[in-house]
């Protein structure tokens, strides 16, 4: 659980390179998630060139990916969703999940910029990468070293647990 309880959002990184064996091991982690009917409708793009790192901000609030070493676009398959249930937005995210636990774990930084809904992020991710109809951006994962190790805090709050009834 300690890498759980270790996971941060992180917005700073360092220059120091992320290892493919790293990136290998994330994009493991994100395929390891559950999916309904065991449907794996998750697609991901592994961004490792500097230039395209520079383009992949979808507005403001998502600057941060610029100074990331390498980034994963997390995006579902509509083709892939079961009888067309919207299970893959909850698909995808456990697989965004499992990758920023797993980056946490090694000490890497990440944080998760969710492109859907939000029309304008969607869009903007389409064109970059030339994406299919049928394929739809969920998030933007940036990875790197981070510049400081964010402080751990228990975030277990009791009035948020409703035992047998509300």
């Amino acid at each position: 659980m300690n890498a759980i309880f270790a996971r941060k959002s992180v917005r700073k990184y360092t220059d120091s390179p992320v290892s493919r064996e790293d990136l290998h091991d994330l994009l493991h982690a994100g395929m390891s998630a559950p999916t309904a009917m065991n449907d794996r409708p998750w697609q991901f793009i592994l961004v490792t060139d500097k230039a395209l790192l520079q383009k992949l901000p979808m507005d403001n609030y998502t600057q941060a990916v610029k100074d990331a070493q390498a980034a994963i676009v997390v995006c579902g398959d509509s083709n892939k969703d079961f009888n067309g249930a919207g299970f893959n937005v909850i698909d995808c995210s456990a697989a965004i999940e499992n990758i920023l636990v797993e980056a946490a774990d090694k000490g890497l930084g990440s944080v998760y910029f969710a492109a859907y809904p939000m029309e304008h992020r969607v869009a903007h991710l389409r064109e970059v990468f030339s994406l299919p109809e049928n394929i739809v951006p969920y998030a933007v994962l940036p990875i790197g070293w981070p510049q400081k190790q964010p402080e751990v805090s228990d975030r277990y709050d009791a009035s948020m647990v409703h035992e047998n009834r509300w």
